[in-house]
């Protein structure tokens, strides 16, 4: 039982790195170091296109219950075309599934994300990872994710707006 309990705490560390040398073998603790992340992305703030009205924009997010300050919603838009995709945090995964970009909306799924912590995007087809910071995603309540051409350096553009697109 003690091995047990001993197993599950050990489990919740972060990643651990044996170092050995001259016949001795260490194991240190290694945070991930997010300098040394590839980024697939780039960032853009933008306010000013075409928006629904208040009503609308308070109804949507009564509906998906993101009303507090900590809560944003996160939009896939263009570009998705039945990929597997897996959102999560660190309080694990939020949405693992396929996601397809509706033609007639421009829209391939929306949720909510809590927006203090560090929301990761994985797409299994281009096995590509994005990162949504909490430092931007705090300051903005809509987040879209467009995916381009699979082939560029940054095939993803993260756009953050105050503004809910409609549906086209």
């Amino acid at each position: 039982m003690l091995s047990l309990a001993v197993l599950v705490f050990a489990s919740c560390k972060s990643k651990k790195i044996a170092i050995s040398s001259e016949n001795k073998t260490e194991t240190v603790d290694k945070a991930e170091d997010k300098t040394e992340r590839v980024i697939f992305y780039t960032e853009q703030v933008r306010n000013d296109f075409r928006a629904v009205s208040d009503k609308t924009r308070d109804e949507f997010l009564n509906g998906y219950r993101a009303t507090d300050k900590k809560y944003s919603i996160l939009f896939f838009t263009q570009g998705f075309n039945s990929e597997e995709i897996t959102v999560k945090n660190d309080d694990g995964i939020l949405f693992k599934g396929l996601v397809t970009t509706d033609n007639n909306t421009g829209l391939a799924k929306n949720m909510r994300i809590l927006n203090t912590k560090e929301t990761e995007i994985f797409d299994k087809g281009s096995r590509k990872t994005i990162y949504i910071s909490p430092e931007m995603a705090g300051k903005y309540k809509f987040i879209y994710v467009m995916k381009g051409d699979a082939d560029d350096e940054k095939p993803y553009k993260i756009t953050y707006s105050d503004n809910l697109r409609p549906a086209r």
